[in-house]
């Protein structure tokens, strides 16, 4: 088996007066995949554990699942696959979502012309039009005849119906009001929405507590947007710049930002001038404006690009892995997916790969154990077998974005 080179950059990067040595790990160049595997390549299907967590994986554009340590649990028969929430993962098949568990059998066949994912024990699924929810069990428990619909979060979800919003409870009850012409998700106890004017007056954002009463308005129109709590302090624009708001409805940090992402963890990403940098809850910047792009600190990692290639960096910039992918998802369940899909990798936290396209032994390498200690991994072990890969297709378009470009707020299609 062949293990591909870390690469260690070092960067340097200002931090106020001081000067912080970075170094970075990364697996190579990006992605290049095998076009097709072979009838020779055969794959090695093995059974779940019940401890496995499993992630989507893609063979000649088929979808299936690996587990961990890089082997095939699942074996590649859908049309596309998404990671697992609520103990229940989206597959699509013939151009229909339903729901699979652990082992790829359907839990709901695949009949919705949409479905997001589970979120809270509840699933929005849609006939194209309208939309609705169902519980774990299948069972319908909103009609689909909503105009539009947010996944459940903090016990309630935002819908829409005839162009006014609300929120319903986790029993499908409407517990608060359709009043609202747009309505986000809730956090730490609040939600923004943007209350019907008077004739001749504009519409103004305001935040509603859990029972729908309004906590804070911005009548005055000086504020543009209010954003999300998070971490106790939410984003809002006032002019063109951003600033933070704390619980006390004042200014925690001054609106002195071009562009400014959600508080994670401590950390939240501003852009300033054309890059981006990072700063704490006391408005310091932790690391000062070096990137294209950033994202939020979600996992142990946050995703940065730089150069045009994305790559990832810790809280303080001393760690990662070297921008080098030409797109990515943030850290989830320890691994992130690189590589322009349907041909991606996962890799690990050292930038060291898990499933890797651009080989096919036996279809799925594990990068970090040797060929040797992996065959002995699985003697003994019953019912696992080798199998013919999937007949190459041509790849199938997306149904769906990344879980991290989900928005939450109404009006907006549904994703």
């Amino acid at each position: 088996m062949r293990y591909l080179a870390a690469v260690f950059i070092l960067v340097c990067l200002m931090c106020g007066s001081a000067v912080a040595q970075i170094i970075l790990h990364g697996p190579g160049p990006d992605i290049e995949p095998k076009v097709g595997w072979e009838p020779r390549d055969l794959i090695t299907l093995t059974n779940p554990g019940r401890s496995d967590t499993l992630y989507p994986v893609n063979v000649n554009n088929w979808w299936g699942y690996m587990n961990q340590r890089g082997n095939l649990v699942v074996y590649p028969r859908y049309d596309w696959t998404d990671d697992f929430y609520d103990g229940l993962a989206r597959a699509v098949f013939d151009g229909k979502t339903g729901f699979v568990k652990g082992n790829g059998d359907w839990v709901h066949k695949p009949v919705y012309p949409f479905a997001d994912r589970y979120a809270e024990g509840r699933a929005i699924v849609g006939d194209g039009e309208h939309f609705g929810f169902i519980e774990k069990s299948g069972k319908l428990l909103v009609p689909i005849r909503l105009d539009g619909a947010l996944r459940f979060r903090d016990g309630l979800a935002a819908v829409m119906k005839d162009g006014l919003c609300g929120y319903i409870n986790v029993a499908g009850d409407v517990e608060i009001p359709l009043r609202f012409t747009l309505a986000r998700s809730f956090h730490d106890g609040f939600a923004v929405v943007s209350l019907p004017s008077a004739e001749g007056s504009p519409e103004h954002v305001a935040y509603i507590d859990r029972r729908g009463k309004v906590v804070f308005s911005d009548s005055s129109g000086s504020i543009a947007v209010l954003g999300d709590f998070n971490d106790g302090l939410a984003r809002v624009r006032g002019g063109e710049k951003w600033g933070y708001l704390g619980k006390n409805w004042k200014l925690r940090i001054d609106a002195r930002f071009d562009e400014a992402r959600d508080f994670t963890n401590g950390i939240a990403a501003v852009r300033i001038g054309d890059l981006w940098g990072f700063i704490d809850k006391t408005g310091r910047l932790v690391i000062q404006p070096t990137y294209e792009h950033a994202d939020d600190l979600d996992d142990k990692l946050v995703m940065v690009t730089l150069g045009g290639k994305v790559g990832y960096t810790n809280r303080v910039a001393n760690h990662g892995v070297t921008p080098q992918f030409d797109s990515g998802r943030p850290f989830f369940k320890n691994y992130a997916r690189v590589g322009v899909e349907p041909s991606f990798a996962y890799i690990t936290t050292s930038g060291s790969p898990v499933w890797d396209p651009r080989q096919a032994i036996k279809g799925f390498i594990n990068k970090r154990a040797t060929e040797g200690a992996a065959i002995k991994h699985y003697e003994g072990i019953t019912h696992n077998r080798t199998v013919d890969p999937p007949t190459y297709r041509a790849p199938i378009p997306m149904p769906y974005p990344s879980d991290h470009l989900y928005e939450e707020v109404l009006p907006a299609p549904i994703q």
